[in-house]
């Protein structure tokens, strides 16, 4: 266990911090080459994407391509026919399971993840809109979990009844309504269902968040990791699949986001 411990805590030692170890008269030689062996591992999982390779078949769709998206998704026949004119679209990850961070091959459970993607050609691939987009939801969810305590809180905490069925009801609603008030109207519903982390959904992005995109954020369940790009979610958060389907509300776009198999877009 203890050698576990310390495997890890050397994997995630900065340069900094070896550097003022070093400075104290510790030998980090060791440590040093832990370092830069994963630096050059990250490195490499950096260099291994390219989006570019999919310029080619953004607008035409070659059998071999269809079949393999459709044996990568294990797709009925009928299911596959739908690939040929579903949009190619970029999925940003706005939020993941932990785990889909790290690679991992033998992970065959996957885990959730929620993804922000455009419709409309002005924002499809567009890597910076998605990054300041998503960006902009984590903030903003982030401020709605996250809200500062208010006196009548700070007093039923004082009279610890904050366990109780008065706080519950009571004051609960008025966490909510005070919580919601803080959000721009058109994103409330949409953040009220991202932060609640056992929710399915598909919604469309409000005005104050879409920048004129068609702009949508989803739910997504994988299964097994060796879907992702070096079975785990890259260093630019972009998973490309064919939409489809829009989702409706509800549901997520597990279904009917059919994930490009990486080679496709890895060297």
């Amino acid at each position: 266990m203890q050698e576990k411990a310390t495997q890890e805590w050397a994997k995630n030692l900065t340069l900094e911090q070896i550097e003022e170890q070093e400075r104290q008269g510790v030998d980090m030689s060791e440590y040093r080459i832990i370092y830069e062996e994963n630096q050059a591992e990250k490195q490499r999982v950096v260099d291994a994407i390219d989006l570019s390779k999919l310029d080619k078949i953004k607008n035409v769709r070659t059998p071999e391509f269809i079949d393999e998206v459709a044996k990568f998704n294990k797709l009925s026949d009928k299911k596959k026919t739908l690939l040929e004119n579903a949009p190619l679209v970029y999925g940003r990850v706005v939020q993941a399971h932990s785990a889909l961070y790290q690679s991992n091959p033998k992970n065959k459970d996957g885990g959730g993840i929620v993804f922000i993607y455009a419709l409309d050609d002005a924002h499809r691939y567009d890597e910076e809109w998605l990054a300041k987009t998503a960006n902009r939801i984590s903030e903003m969810k982030d401020s709605y979990d996250n809200q500062p305590e208010g006196m009548m809180e700070k007093i039923l905490r004082f009279l610890k009844l904050s366990d109780g069925l008065l706080y519950t009801i009571t004051v609960g609603n008025m966490i909510e309504k005070k919580k919601a008030k803080s959000l721009p109207e058109d994103c409330r519903d949409f953040i009220r269902t991202l932060s609640n982390d056992s929710s399915s959904f598909g919604l469309k992005l409000g005005e104050s968040l879409n920048d004129g995109a068609d702009a949508w954020c989803a739910t997504y369940s994988l299964g097994d990791q060796n879907k992702l790009p070096m079975a785990q979610i890259p260093h630019n958060k972009i998973i490309p699949f064919l939409l489809t389907e829009n989702p409706k509300g509800y549901g997520g776009v597990s279904d009917v986001a059919q994930l490009i198999p990486p080679v496709y877009y890895t060297k």
